[in-house]
């Protein structure tokens, strides 16, 4: 009986397997080359972003440089009356002037160094008191340049600096002082004076303007009361809006 020898094993792959692997073969080929094309994409759109990142900082730095010197305003000779234009279209306060007027001073327009001035005195009747009369004595300096015709600030900031060490050296009993809140810069004392009555003194600094106001209660009825800060606001207030409209219009600073 002759031995049967089995058949001689296929050498290679063949059925499903060979076409798995033909298939794995061209999967790692096409994934291989999507590969690169997204490595070559990625690095592209990173050096794009880069760009424009470094665009951005660039722009983000940039730094616009501050305005130092503020022009003059153009002011008109005999523009900036406080006392004889400003005061009297106050609706809100009840007064009437009491000077003979006559301090304005302006050197005018184009004149150096120029400060415009003046100071009045007026009969107040308080809203918060028709009783009652106050006398308001009024004061400013705006300081519109200097010797050279440049803006007179150092000179304004020194004025404003005065005032508020002249007030400070009022003698009152019950006294407060600080802050009144308006303006660029303000400073009040109020308090009682040795006659019975309540004064309110305040400065005020806006722009290269200085004014001052200080009402004192009613001299012949004297009670030795004090009134209150809150009486004296509403005058106080309707006052400094005029005036700071104006300033804005006109002022120097």
């Amino acid at each position: 009986m002759v031995d049967e020898k089995a058949p001689p094993a296929k050498q290679g792959l063949h059925g499903w397997r060979a076409a798995a692997a033909v298939f794995g073969c061209g999967s790692l080929a096409a994934f291989g080359v999507f590969g690169v094309l997204v490595g070559v994409a990625s690095l592209f759109f990173n050096t794009v972003s880069s760009g424009i990142a470094t665009e951005a900082d660039s722009s983000a730095q940039e730094v616009v440089p501050e305005q130092t010197i503020k022009p003059r305003d153009s002011m008109p000779t005999e523009s900036l009356d406080l006392c004889g234009g400003t005061i009297p279209q106050v609706n809100e306060v009840s007064s009437t002037r009491t000077d003979p007027g006559g301090n304005y001073s302006d050197p005018g327009e184009g004149e150096t160094p120029r400060t415009v001035t003046d100071e009045c005195a007026w009969n107040v009747i308080p809203a918060g008191d028709r009783s009652s009369v106050w006398v308001l004595d009024f004061s400013y300096a705006s300081f519109v340049a200097d010797e050279e015709g440049n803006e007179a600030s150092s000179q304004a900031g020194a004025y404003f600096d005065e005032g508020v060490s002249l007030i400070d050296d009022l003698t009152l009993g019950s006294r407060s002082e600080g802050s009144a809140g308006v303006a660029d810069a303000s400073h009040y004392v109020h308090g009682l004076t040795e006659e019975g009555t309540t004064v309110y003194a305040m400065v005020v600094r806006s722009g290269d303007t200085v004014y001052e106001m200080e009402f004192e209660t009613d001299r012949d009825f004297s009670s030795g009361d004090l009134v209150p800060v809150s009486l004296f606001e509403h005058e106080r207030d309707a006052l400094v809006e005029y005036i700071e409209v104006r300033l804005g219009i006109l002022g120097p600073g």
